[in-house]
């Protein structure tokens, strides 16, 4: 089985005083991660019908895709990843900020991904959890208590999938199970169990959760601050990061909605965001993937986007190795599951 691996190579806006410049280039970086999103969240027999997840076109992905409430908070949980596993300097500060109110200090910061850990169908063999070293500290609470999280590890990992493990963890974290990522700095080996959502409403504390990220809004932009157990990390908008990644989601659904088409002008905010769409409906005749590993990347901000084709080893939810060849089931994978950070 094949995948396209997106992730952001560098840093959004190398030139953040200029970054409206560079507008067109960030959107085709920011759209290509949600395409292939919507793309691996399609029904298997859609997939079937359609020859095959490589083949799929891109007005097939229109035609077939079907709007999910959820579908636009997973695209932003992998796009905070992805930002704080390449340092994006729009998101760095604050997350390094977030981590610093809870006692973890430190400066070479990453994360990593848990929510692919949650499916009921598939779970990545995670050699990246497995490398958490025996002195890896996962701070429980904003009081900077901390477990050691090694010997842990396999109950946090059932937990995600089996209600009945959760017993099992202390009391301190034993509601890790809704966290989305695992941020921390390697270089003091501290990390902190993190809930992201793109609705601030929905962001709920539960023992163990310790940050929470959230979007800002345009006209209020607050601080980090400790509110019910947890730090809230809003993340930027006024030409930051929830600036670009709204204008791209738009860019998608509307151009879904549209037939693979380009939306009406009254839909879409500027040129720059017609441009992308322009182009998209130019190449509907495309498969989306080809689309992902080639023309987006070429077309992208050079340190914005780097796709590549990897293959990856699942297992099904007894922990059986799965045939790839004989297997329709589709997963993203970020770079940090596949890579060991360490």
């Amino acid at each position: 089985m094949h995948i396209v691996d997106v992730i952001q190579q560098d840093s959004f806006f190398p030139n953040f005083e200029n970054s409206h410049r560079h507008k067109e280039k960030i959107l085709y970086a920011m759209v290509a991660p949600i395409l292939f999103g919507l793309l691996v969240g399609l029904k298997h027999e859609v997939i079937e019908s359609c020859r095959g997840i490589d083949k799929i076109l891109l007005r097939e992905l229109a035609r077939n895709y079907r709007e999910g409430d959820g579908d636009c908070g997973i695209c932003f949980e992998y796009a905070v990843h992805s930002a704080i596993r390449n340092n994006n300097p729009l998101v760095i500060e604050r997350i390094q900020e977030a981590l610093s109110l809870c006692g973890i200090e430190g400066r070479n910061t990453t994360s990593i991904l848990l929510g692919f850990e949650k499916s009921r169908i598939l779970q990545i063999n995670n050699e990246l959890l497995n490398t958490l070293t025996d002195n890896s500290i996962l701070v429980s609470n904003i009081n900077n208590k901390g477990i050691r999280i090694k010997k842990y590890l396999e109950e946090i990992q059932k937990s995600f999938r089996f209600q009945n493990i959760r017993k099992n963890l202390p009391v301190s974290i034993n509601g890790i199970w809704k966290a989305d990522l695992f941020v921390g700095n390697l270089d003091t080996d501290m990390w902190a169990a993190v809930s992201v959502k793109i609705n601030p409403l929905s962001l709920r504390y539960a023992n163990g959760l310790v940050i929470g990220i959230v979007p800002s809004k345009w006209n209020q932009e607050k601080p980090c601050q400790i509110k019910n157990g947890m730090v809230i990390c809003p993340l930027l908008y006024d030409n930051a990061f929830m600036y670009f990644f709204y204008s791209a989601w738009r860019i998608i659904s509307e151009f879904i909605k549209y037939d693979a088409k380009v939306p009406h002008e009254r839909f879409l905010s500027g040129i720059e965001e017609l441009s992308v769409a322009q182009y998209l409906e130019q190449n509907r005749e495309r498969p989306v993937l080809e689309l992902v590993d080639e023309d987006l990347k070429r077309l992208a901000h050079p340190t914005l986007l780097l796709p590549e084709v990897k293959n990856i080893i699942t297992t099904d939810i007894n922990n059986n190795f799965l045939n790839q060849d004989k297997t329709n089931s589709t997963i993203v994978v970020p770079n940090s599951i596949l890579k060991s950070t360490f």
